[in-house]
Parts: C-alpha cells; sequence; structure tokens
C-alpha cells in the first residue's frame, strides 16, 4: 500500500491541541513502556501515550514492519539502512534497532525485493 496520507494522533498533547503525521516522515516507532515515540527524517521525535502494538496493527498494511517488541520500521527507509548480520539494523542517522530472532526471516524476505 502507498504512504500517501495522514496519521492523526489523538493523544499527542501540545499547547496547539491534536497533530497529524504526514507518514512519509515517519523512520521508525520505538515503544517506551506504555508510550511511543515517532522518530521523523528531520530527527524530530513525537511522544504519543499509546503503546506501540496500537501503532503497529494500525501501520503495518501501509509498509511498517515489526523489527522487534520494541521497534517498527517504515521500510520506505530500509534501503538506506545498514544490516549487521541480521541481529541490528543500523539507521541513516546513526541509530540502532535490535532485530528480533522471529523477525530475521521476514526481513531478509523484505530486503529481497528491495
Amino acid at each position: 500500500m502507498s504512504l500517501e496520507g495522514l496519521l492523526y494522533l489523538p493523544r499527542f498533547q501540545t499547547k496547539d491541541g491534536n497533530r497529524s503525521v504526514d507518514l512519509r516522515r515517519i523512520v521508525y516507532l520505538s515503544a517506551q513502556v506504555n508510550y511511543t515515540i515517532f522518530h521523523l527524517e528531520d530527527g524530530e521525535s513525537v511522544i504519543t501515550s499509546l503503546p506501540l502494538s496500537f501503532y503497529a496493527s494500525l501501520l503495518e498494511k501501509y509498509g511498517f514492519l515489526r523489527l522487534h517488541k520494541s521497534s517498527l520500521l517504515n521500510l520506505h527507509y530500509l534501503s538506506q539502512c545498514h544490516i549487521l548480520r541480521f541481529e541490528m539494523l543500523i539507521l541513516p542517522s546513526g541509530h540502532s534497532i535490535e532485530i528480533a530472532r522471529r523477525r530475521k526471516a521476514k526481513l531478509r524476505e523484505m530486503m529481497k525485493s528491495c
């Protein structure tokens, strides 16, 4: 599916109210207890009060892949990443994401199609 469109973050609290994020700007999402942090391509981080599992079920149909229980990657950015022994994904920003053992096969499959 296409990444066209916006994702509305209903529980994102700012002084300006609700916020929307263009799906193409999201590089990856990370879990921090019951919060989710959106890591955007410009380096901005957006924290929401919903768990990663909520966003995983919402975003997987738009080309996002759950690499670990604590991370979800936008596959649009996969070609820009380096993979170390299919255990760690290094993003262009230098951040790293651990790859779960059970997710390695799915990631290899995705790498072949890129």
